[in-house]
């Protein structure tokens, strides 16, 4: 979809936007600007590293040169009842390409049901038949400073609530509870950021590109916490972890806790 530079500066006037103008033209908002991360934020260091896009989706500079907006796929996702897909507007801080494309909006709330409908009626190829183990929307990574199941607490949310079940998750028991980690079949869905019943979620997907880039950092510490000392760990536990876990509280209509 071709926007003029007419155009964009229409729309940065209609929603009090900011343009910058380059090879690639692109809207910030006032709020995009300022720093997306928060105190109900998991691994507030780590960002998403780009748009999730719906399963089944080519690689993104395919993707891109694919897709023409037409919206077949969240209005499939309405219809499944889903709601997961929303399409990218001029408050998203995007490349222009990007604009009118579809992307999973909000994980928390709404994240994707791997019903394998929206491929089925893509129109230009853009989204793939694919198998739903076959999916690579993302990865999910759980936040250990914030997971029940990593501070003395027994709680099997997310793993209930995944698609793919054992395949996805490995499980560390010890005097600190269940330790739930997430191998790398997670395909992205996010349906245990949903459910997960922290405040805010102790679980955040990132796009395929950004695991590959905070992959070894991650898992390093993943490991350093299997290797800690009891006595550092209690002191990690209960002077870091719990006051912020206690400021989250604990979601119970959340469907699987």
């Amino acid at each position: 979809m071709n926007i003029s530079r007419r155009d964009l500066l229409k729309a940065a006037i209609l929603t009090g936007a900011t343009v910058i103008i380059g090879d690639e033209f692109t809207l910030l908002t006032n709020a995009a600007q300022a720093s997306s991360t928060g105190p109900e934020v998991p691994l507030p260091h780590i960002t998403a590293g780009g748009l999730i896009r719906p399963p089944g989706a080519l690689p993104e500079k395919g993707f891109l040169a694919k897709c023409i907006g037409c919206g077949v796929c969240m209005n499939v996702c309405h219809v499944m009842k889903y709601d997961a897909v929303a399409t990218v507007g001029a408050r998203r801080a995007v490349p222009l390409q990007a604009y009118n494309t579809p992307y999973i909006k909000d994980m928390r709330d709404f994240p994707c049901g791997l019903c394998m409908e929206c491929p089925k009626h893509c129109p230009t190829g853009a989204l793939q038949k694919t198998e739903k183990e076959n999916v690579t929307m993302g990865m999910a990574l759980i936040d250990f400073s914030l997971c029940f199941g990593w501070n003395g607490d027994v709680c099997l949310s997310c793993s209930k609530a995944c698609p793919l079940g054992a395949k996805v998750f490995d499980f560390y028991n010890g005097e600190w509870g269940n330790q739930p980690y997430i191998n790398e079949y997670c395909v992205g869905c996010g349906l245990c950021v949903k459910h997960c019943p922290l405040g805010g979620s102790a679980i955040k997907v990132v796009t395929e590109n950004q695991y590959v880039r905070i992959k070894d950092s991650y898992v390093s510490s993943f490991k350093g916490l299997l290797s800690m000392p009891s006595e550092e760990r209690y002191n990690i536990v209960y002077s870091q972890n719990m006051p912020m876990i206690m400021e989250r509280g604990r979601l119970i209509e959340r469907e699987y806790r």
